[in-house]
């Protein structure tokens, strides 16, 4: 697909020398909505990809092409602002305003972007676009930032120009993921270390639901909004940052609301399970992984509610066979992919069979892609 994206750059912006990008997308393994409450996440980056292809001009334009939307977008960069009608646009255009806020003079630039990562799965394609813009810039501007700050920088420009109160674990291992490892990130110290995956006759499954996620941003906002009510709570009995650093949820049942006290039961029972995850992994120990999967899973069904009818079937579905390690949603829920751990010579009869399951039940096909863990951003371009 890299070749389709340069050949439709030369068509709409000429030939010439240009840059292209590589930037993959992520599948988070466990520890599900608790980036943004400081906890522990376990993502790998995921051979799809997003290619960006860009040059700077000679004028003060800054001109977008979207392969896969097939739209045009044209501005100036001193003129850039949120675009309703362009929604594509704004994951670009929020990065290159992170750069000027930061001081450093925008050239014009005509950019070209598309990729194989499917929108709406959960796959995070959105940050894939701001951390390969970030990428671009640089080697447009001829300038190397520290790792942390662009991902920071990337972060921003989906909080505060897109407006999606998202954590820094999806920028952050678009960026830093290494092939054949997990990246086990502490997202309040940012501290993290690589986790090698001894698969053996293992392998990943994304199952996309192929279920659009339209309540998705609305609900994870009020997540968001409904765990950092239980720490302004919490903090009149402890001294603490993030629901991550509770001593014992358990002894504020009675002091929380009820449904606040669910997703908070969720945050700390989840970051647990990310450190024992990584204590299976290291000891290769593919059955107890996955059964920390299915506990993922049940607690983002029933504590925090951000699964749905399609994701539950995909993981039901799962239990039946003993070829099957383990299955949770990954990325914000309500809708979007499940992660699936199986024996590799078991997925095309997997896939077979839930694929006739699925189209009885939902009255469509999944998507399936049997994934590798890919290097990030920076080992693809640096």
């Amino acid at each position: 697909m890299k070749e389709e994206i340069e050949k439709a750059f030369i068509e709409k912006f000429g030939s010439g020398n240009f840059i292209t990008i590589t930037t993959p997308a992520r599948a988070n393994l466990i520890g599900e909505h608790i980036d943004y409450q400081g906890g522990y996440v376990l993502p790998i980056g995921v051979d799809r990809f997003i290619f960006t292809c860009g040059r700077e001009r000679k004028d003060r334009s800054v001109k977008l092409f979207s392969f896969n939307y097939n739209q045009h977008f044209e501005t100036t960069v001193d003129e850039i602002e949120y675009q309703k009608e362009y929604h594509w646009a704004n994951y670009i255009l929020g990065v290159l305003a992170e750069f000027k806020k930061m001081g450093y003079n925008l050239p014009g630039m005509e950019i070209a972007i598309g990729g194989n990562i499917p929108v709406g799965s959960g796959l995070s394609s959105s940050a894939a676009v701001e951390v390969s813009i970030a990428v671009l810039f640089q080697k447009i501007a001829g300038i190397e930032i520290e790792p942390i700050e662009v991902i920071k920088l990337a972060r921003r420009a989906e909080n505060e120009f897109v407006g999606v109160a998202c954590g820094i674990m999806d920028q952050f291992s678009i960026y830093l993921s290494k092939k054949d490892n997990a990246l086990l990130l502490n997202c309040k110290t940012l501290d993290y270390k690589y986790v090698p995956l001894r698969m053996g006759s293992h392998k990943f499954l994304l199952v996309d639901t192929k279920k659009e996620r339209s309540l998705s941003s609305s609900v994870y906002n009020e997540r968001v909004r409904s765990v950092n009510e239980a720490v302004n709570i919490i903090k009149k009995y402890e001294d603490i940052e993030f629901l991550t650093d509770v001593k014992d949820i358990h002894s504020y049942r009675d002091k929380l609301p009820y449904e606040t006290y669910k997703r908070a039961l969720h945050i700390f029972e989840e970051n647990h399970r990310v450190l024992e995850s990584v204590q299976s992994l290291e000891k290769g120990d593919i059955d107890g992984f996955g059964e920390l999967m299915y506990l993922s899973h049940e607690s983002l069904k029933d504590l925090y509610e951000v699964s749905c009818e399609e994701l539950d079937f995909i993981v039901g579905f799962s239990k039946n066979f003993k070829e099957v390690k383990g299955a949770r949603l990954t990325g914000a829920g309500m809708g979007g992919c499940c992660l699936v751990l199986l024996e590799t010579s078991f997925i095309p009869y997997f896939i077979s069979e839930l694929a006739s399951l699925y189209q009885n039940a939902f009255g469509k096909k999944p998507g399936a892609y049997d994934i590798q863990p890919v290097d990030g951003a920076l080992y693809q371009n640096f």
